[in-house]
């Protein structure tokens, strides 16, 4: 690539990324979708919802959006939170809801979950993990059994390939998922072999000095070629702190080692990362929330065992639920989020942050519907919004 090169390419829009999803719009319009070449960070507390932000923005909306436009897509998912059959089920239930618009089972007469007579789709209920009131099992009804045969034909084997009953793979999907932990370097070498076998790297000899002062020749890598330059490549990370240790490394070495082998293949290959990281705990302490008010949220200061990743990332995101008890909050960036009897009035909110960039103006909030159960975000219209739409 040179200047020239890339100039006339986004002259031609070819330079626009992958959709991130109707539910992320102005995210995604901000951010310009999902590009190549590009390391984003994804940092937010436990249960808050950063895998199911990464999986929907990162993961299933770019699929679609390759899908439909007929874009190469490569997806490398090192997942060491989530196996890989749990994740299938996730997915699975959020097909669903998307294609067959099943985000709600209606139980037989007489039997009730939480004294519901529904209950909502979900990798537990497709998995028969659920019990009524009795105590009893909930199976899945015919009518959903048979959609979630197609969701799997269709939906789930295209993007996760195709296993025997060993959990061996006979047919390669467009994610390549691996839930073995290994250490930074591990994966590196996963990351190189798929370069390898996707492209040609270019190399130039160089002379440097070894240990003892000696010059040496050394082969020095300095670009690479792909043989579908049309690809995009999208590698995901769950979660940098669940990396096998390097021999002798503490934590943060060990964060820090790999968003560093992360900067090479970006800048290398124009590989984009997906790094899912866990916040510290420091946004709950008192003296915080009494400085920042209700416009608290977490930056990348606030990310656990690493300063590396967010100053190498392009793009650095936070997710907070506002509605957790331990903030006590019942005003969030100016919208109230309780009713006087301090009852919450959006109850699936969550809360997305920009809180830096290389390539556009941060901060910038985001107010977000998640449901989790089927991986789905939706805008979030406030009461106000809602009577302002009506006048």
């Amino acid at each position: 690539m040179t200047f020239i090169s890339e100039f006339k390419k986004g002259q031609l829009g070819k330079n626009k990324g992958l959709s991130m999803g109707e539910g992320l719009y102005q995210l995604d319009s901000d951010v310009n979708g999902v590009q190549k070449g590009m390391m984003y960070a994804v940092g937010a507390g436990p249960k808050v919802g950063k895998s199911t932000f990464v999986d929907y923005g990162f993961v299933i909306e770019p699929y679609l959006d390759a899908l439909e436009n007929d874009k190469p897509l490569d997806i490398i998912y090192f997942s060491y939170e989530i196996d890989r059959v749990s994740k299938e089920f996730d997915f699975a239930a959020h097909f669903l809801a998307r294609d067959h618009e099943i985000d709600k089972v209606t139980l037989p007469e007489g039997v009730t979950v939480n004294d519901e007579k529904k209950v909502e789709t979900s990798a537990n209920y497709l998995r028969g993990r659920i019990q009524d009131d009795n105590k009893n099992f909930v199976p899945v009804n015919e009518n959903v059994k048979e959609k979630l045969m197609l969701v799997h034909k269709y939906r789930i084997e295209p993007l996760f390939g195709e296993y025997d009953v060993d959990g061996l793979m006979i047919k390669e999907g467009a994610i390549k998922f691996f839930e073995e932990r290994e250490n930074p370097t591990g994966l590196r070498n996963h990351i190189m072999d798929y370069a390898e076998r996707n492209g040609k790297f270019r190399k130039q000899t160089v002379e440097t000095k070894n240990q003892e002062g000696k010059k040496v020749k050394k082969k020095k890598i300095i670009g690479y070629t792909s043989y579908n330059p049309n690809k995009f490549v999208i590698i995901v990370t769950d979660h940098l702190r669940k990396l096998s240790l390097e021999r002798g490394f503490f934590m943060k070495q060990n964060v820090d080692k790999f968003v560093e082998y992360s900067v090479e293949f970006r800048n290398w290959c124009a590989f984009t990362f997906v790094h899912i990281i866990h916040l510290n705990r420091g946004l709950s302490d008192t003296r915080r929330l009494e400085f920042a008010d209700s416009d608290i949220f977490p930056n990348g200061d606030d990310f656990k065992d690493t300063g590396n990743l967010s100053e190498e990332a392009d793009y650095v995101f936070t997710l907070m639920n506002p509605n957790d008890g331990k903030y006590n909050l019942n005003k969030h960036f100016g919208k109230i989020i309780k009713d006087k009897n301090k009852n919450l009035l959006y109850p699936n909110m969550r809360t997305i942050h920009l809180v830096e960039s290389r390539h556009c103006t941060f901060p910038l909030h985001y107010r977000v519907n998640m449901i989790g159960s089927i991986k789905k975000f939706s805008r979030l219209i406030t009461n106000e919004e809602s009577y302002e739409n009506q006048v």
